[in-house]
């Protein structure tokens, strides 16, 4: 039973994956029996690879921190209310909206494809982000420096000094084109843009006392990819 019950037991990371995958599994035949939903049921398999590859990816280079806690299905109430919001609009406006006052504004179009190409760059840059900083990755920020932390400057690291947080945010952005979700849509991006404003920050902060002056100077060569937060992130 401590296998399942405990964060750490290999029962229930084995049990939590099996459901995602035979959930996964069922995308298929979601499309097959509301073939309007296509956008929907898109966005779910991506969902469902999201919440694996976090995993995977911790399991692959950060084994030492390995939890039920790194597939982030219980990230935060707020994350999970966020979830059910934008399900809520889909469906709603799909059932209501779509048939009755702008029928197929919900089916797939220029808006999903945007959206699908958003979600695929954003989980893409993330794992890479992820995978480059492999043992100096961690999901939460580390207010201690570990003897074997290291500035992670390389690959991708090159060019953005937070991927994972670009990943994330064009990732959040992207399922809301792709559900064509307007109101969900003001709120991800308000929510996401938000999130990372309060946590960019303190993180460079804690980075600076880190490495000093080595983190100031690939500060000012790297950029972070969200619109906006440069300028907020150096106004606040």
């Amino acid at each position: 039973w401590v296998e399942f019950s405990h964060s750490n037991g290999r029962g229930r990371a084995a049990l939590t994956s099996f459901l995602l995958g035979a959930t996964l599994a069922l995308v298929p035949v979601m499309i097959l029996l509301v073939p309007s939903a296509l956008p929907f049921c898109v966005y779910f398999a991506l969902l469902i690879c999201f919440h694996m590859s976090e995993y995977l990816l911790t399991a692959a280079f950060r084994p030492d921190t390995l939890s039920f806690d790194n597939f982030l299905l219980n990230h935060s109430t707020s994350y999970q209310a966020m979830i059910a919001l934008c399900w809520v609009e889909y469906w709603a406006e799909l059932l209501l909206l779509d048939r009755l006052v702008a029928p197929g504004w919900k089916q797939w179009g220029l808006l999903s494809t945007l959206g699908l190409i958003a979600c695929l760059v954003g989980l893409c840059t993330r794992a890479l982000g992820m995978a480059t900083a492999s043992t100096n990755f961690s999901h939460r920020i580390e207010e201690r420096k570990r003897q074997e932390h290291r500035l992670v400057t390389h690959g991708i690291y090159s060019y953005l000094r937070h991927p994972a947080y670009f990943g994330f945010f064009w990732w959040s952005v992207g399922t809301q084109l792709l559900l064509v979700n307007p109101l969900c849509l003001v709120a991800y991006t308000g929510a996401t843009f938000y999130f990372f404003y309060d946590r960019i920050p303190y993180e460079e902060s804690l980075l600076v006392r880190f490495f000093g002056d080595q983190y100031l100077q690939f500060r000012r060569r790297t950029w972070i990819g969200i619109p906006g937060m440069a300028w907020a992130v150096g106004s606040s």
